[in-house]
């Protein structure tokens, strides 16, 4: 069996049923499925939904633009910016659809017209113009055979379009009705692939059955769909048996089914791409089948022998060494051709044989029980020894096996083998024993490294040399012996020993595949088993390398493709597309690139065209942190079966961060503009406020100068009024002594007068002359003596605000004395003076003074003088 990759429905986004399949130029395939149209670049599905219907059937124009015919409706797609499809309808009856039943099986092109074909009709579609040609009755297929598309009616026959117009090919009789699926030339005839009758020739008119054994088992398994891969082979996709793949001459090549690997046996669309993939649409998931592989698998899905790990061809029988015994099967049971295989396990074997190996036309099998030997059908046992892992002659006389723990070596005798010792010095699992030259060993021992050491006569391995497994990338696969030299294969890469260094060396930086072609590559290594098939081993089965340069019929048209652009922070991611705008925010970025459904492919990237290339990865996803705002280019270039494509670039721009961009430097213009002016504004605005201030100042200067000289003038005036009053209180005090002391004199005289008269009243009356003149002198005295001289007051009161009407208006008890008492006290007299001025006694005033305090209601700790002056 080839190689085949299955795929359920989950992995392809269970979008149900797969009725037509087709691959654009790039490599990505596409199918028409029940909920949309599939995309598979090899590594993602992608789904786009379109019509409301089953999606039936497409047509791949280019990379960027596909027709689909589906249930009541059909359509154009074409892929926008972002690497994704949109759909739009060409279905002219979409108002009426209730009344209509239509299912576009079939989507094909002619010349300039794209052909979207029902049951019932034919639409011709050409520059936006749609034409109808009705089927002559029901068609039942539609398929291209040389260039040339045919329509099989229900009644009428056959036609082929010719000059947009359906041309007859033949018609049914009323004995030969049948379904027709396909057909295909062979020896000048038609042959016709149908649903239910096998094959039948068409020539000349005349239609007959093919009668050999393909016919018949296509009969009965019933023909689905039908694809020529190319001028030398045919596939059948069935309803009940799977997959045939014969060739012209009707010779069955493959027969694939379920038991052989494959989800199911119904088929339900095929799709042969440039690549030697068979495509295949199953009733419940998808299988893609490599025809043009070197490997071919034999898979064990019915648990007849197990895992295979290891193989021998003798007397052409194929023995098989499994996990669970030795298997035998004649060499030709192998054929892709048969339905199912016969391995018949060996008695005694049961168990797990990890080696095989043929010496003297001797079968040696390395087993987890021991070593054997097997002579036709005779099994003996010669070592009791567990586990022997690798079997190697050691000059044509000793056998030399790694076993579970150490080696094993064993002498021929009389034709047969008899045990001679364990090798000494070497201890654990040896797992592979391989000699170079004429005595050099090589031991390979999982988990601990590799030894070299040189074997002397005795079998005694000396100058033993360790390289620990440490010393390489990835785990360790095999040791292997060329021409040349010991080299060692990891999961990662090469490494060739280098015998003047006494080391391993790396031939290769390219990463080698980890898991090429679902192969094991760990304790057991490969075998050639003749000079035209290798055995590798598999998880479920065993597989076989063609080893011969057998010529392909492929065009392989790799392509380096862009994917996705995608920008992206702790945060979030936005997808972009070629030469778009990213915002800062975003500036690291994942650009993926992909050489659609290819294997053994490898990338490299740079960013700079004057830089080195990144070391060969198979990650296509290469990723770039922290870019710069501006125009940024990333180169790409893939490595496909070790040749290199075409570099391809794209290019975008990240964006400058909101405060770089050139709206920003703008504004900071305007701003800065809008700074200098301020500064300039509040430049001339402090000089005007320091102008201010210091006219401010100068004028408070000037007013405290001015109030300076107010103050001085004021003090000088004070004091000139200070003084004037003090003169003044001079003047008043000695205009009031003044008065006083012409009231004094006035009371003098005014005493002396009432002396007098009292004189004269005492003096005797002697004649009445005298009398007369006395009572004249009397009356004199009388008229100065009762005359009120007020001249005191009035000048006081003058000079003192009317300070006497004021004590008599409040204090209308005061006598004369206590008016002229108040008077001195005002003007600051004191007893004293006050005594001297009345002609009394200073203890009389101090008496006076208390008197007139008392009238006055002075309080005790209130001032006289103090009281006065408020007056």
């Amino acid at each position: 069996m080839p190689l085949i990759e299955n795929f359920t429905p989950e992995q392809y986004l269970n979008k149900g049923k797969i009725w037509d399949i087709s691959s654009a130029p790039n490599g990505i395939v596409y199918m028409a499925a029940d909920k949309g149209l599939l995309e598979y670049d090899g590594k993602t599905w992608k789904c786009f939904k379109g019509s409301s219907g089953f999606t039936r059937s497409l047509f791949i124009s280019n990379d960027s633009l596909i027709y689909t015919g589906s249930d009541l409706d059909f359509g154009v797609w074409k892929r926008n910016k972002f690497q994704r499809f949109d759909y739009t309808s060409l279905y002219p009856f979409q108002k009426d659809i209730k009344e209509i039943n239509e299912e576009f099986w079939n989507v094909v092109q002619v010349k300039d017209n794209i052909l979207f074909i029902s049951f019932s009709n034919i639409y011709l579609y050409k520059k936006g113009q749609l034409t109808k040609i009705p089927a002559p009755f029901r068609f039942t297929d539609s398929f291209v055979a040389n260039d040339s598309v045919y329509f099989a009616d229900e009644k009428e026959g056959l036609f082929v379009l010719s000059n947009l117009t359906l041309k007859q090919v033949f018609s049914y009789s009323t004995q030969n009705k049948f379904e027709i699926k396909g057909c295909y030339n062979h020896n000048k005839d038609r042959i016709l692939v149908t649903k239910n009758s096998g094959l039948i020739y068409y020539s000349n008119g005349i239609l007959k059955p093919v009668n050999n054994q393909l016919s018949e088992k296509l009969a009965a398994a019933k023909v689905f769909c039908f694809k020529q891969l190319n001028s030398q082979q045919l596939a059948f996709g069935t309803v009940l048996k799977g997959l045939f793949i014969t060739d012209l001459e009707g010779n069955i090549i493959h027969h694939i089914n379920k038991k052989k690997g494959i989800p199911n046996n119904t088929i339900l669309s095929l799709f042969y791409s440039n690549k030697g993939k068979l495509w295949l649409g199953l009733d419940q998931g998808l299988s893609n089948i490599d025809l043009q592989n070197d490997y071919t698998f034999i898979y064990d899905y019915m648990g007849d022998f197990g895992s295979g790990y290891t193989a021998c061809i003798k007397d052409n029988i194929f023995y098989l060494g499994t996990n669970q015994g030795l298997y035998q099967t004649n060499w030709e049971n192998l054929s892709n051709n048969a339905e199912f295989y016969n391995f018949q396990l060996i008695p005694g074997t049961e168990g797990q044989v990890w080696s095989l190996k043929e010496v003297d036309k001797t079968l040696l099998i390395g087993h987890d029980k021991g070593l054997f030997t097997l002579n036709g059908n005779a099994l003996q046992k010669i070592s009791n020894e567990p586990g022997f892992w690798s079997i190697t002659t050691y000059k044509n006389e000793f056998l030399i096996s790694g076993n579970y723990n150490g080696i094993c070596i064993f002498k021929k005798n009389n034709n047969s083998w008899s045990f001679v010792k364990k090798m000494d010095f070497i201890l654990g699992s040896c797992n592979q024993v391989i000699i170079e030259k004429d005595n050099v060993l090589w031991v390979a021992i999982p988990n601990f490294g590799i030894i070299r050491a040189i074997l002397d006569k005795n079998l005694v391995p000396k100058e033993r040399h360790i390289i620990p497994e440490t010393a390489f990338e990835g785990d360790i696969a095999y040791l292997s012996k060329n021409e040349n030299a010991i080299s060692l294969i990891t999961s990662k890469f090469e490494y060739r020993y280098n015998d003047s260094q006494k080391r391993f060396v790396k031939i290769t930086e390219r990463e080698l595949p980890s898991n090429l072609n679902g192969i094991v590559k760990h304790i057991n290594q490969s075998v050639a088993i003749n000079l035209e098939y290798k055995f590798h081993k598999i998880f479920n089965g065993f597989a076989l390398q063609f080893l011969g340069n057998e010529k392909r019929d492929t065009i392989d048209k790799s392509q380096l493709i862009f994917r996705q652009l995608l920008g992206f922070n702790n945060d979030s991611s936005t997808q972009f597309f070629a030469n778009s705008t990213l915002p800062y925010h975003q500036n690291n970025v994942k650009i993926d690139w992909l050489v659609p459904n290819q294997g053994d492919v490898f990338y490299q990237f740079k960013t700079d065209p004057n830089k080195s290339w990144t070391a060969p990865s198979s990650n296509n996803t290469f990723e770039i942190l922290n870019l710069k705002p501006g125009k940024h280019t990333v180169f790409a270039k893939a490595i496909v079966a070790g040749k290199p494509t075409n570099v391809k670039e794209i290019s975008f721009i990240i964006e400058a961060p909101w405060y770089r961009t050139k709206y920003m430097f703008i504004l900071y213009l305007i701003g800065l503009v809008a700074i200098i002016y301020f500064l300039n504004h509040r430049k001339k605005a402090i000089l005007k406020r320091q102008e201010n201030v210091l006219l401010l100042k100068k004028e408070k200067a000037l007013k405290e100068q001015e109030e300076q000289h107010n103050r001085e003038v004021l003090v000088l005036e004070q004091e000139m009024f200070k003084n004037e009053l003090e003169l003044l209180k001079q003047q008043l005090k000695s205009k009031t002594i003044e008065l006083a002391n012409k009231a004094k004199d006035n009371e003098d005289k005014k005493h002396l007068l009432l002396t007098i008269k009292e004189k004269f009243e005492g003096f005797p009356i002697d004649s009445p002359q005298t009398k007369i003149k006395l009572g004249e002198i009397k009356r004199l005295l009388d008229a100065h003596l009762n005359v009120e001289d007020h001249t005191f007051e009035i000048q006081i009161d003058e000079l003192h605000q009317e300070f006497f009407k004021k004590l008599k208006d409040n204090f209308p008890s005061l006598s004369t004395h206590d008016l002229r008492l108040c008077a001195y006290l005002k003007i600051g007299m004191n007893s004293k003076e006050i005594a001297e001025l009345l002609n009394i006694q200073p203890s009389s005033a101090f008496v006076s003074r208390s008197r007139l305090r008392k009238k006055l209601n002075i309080a005790v700790d209130e001032d006289i003088n103090t009281f006065l002056n408020r007056i």
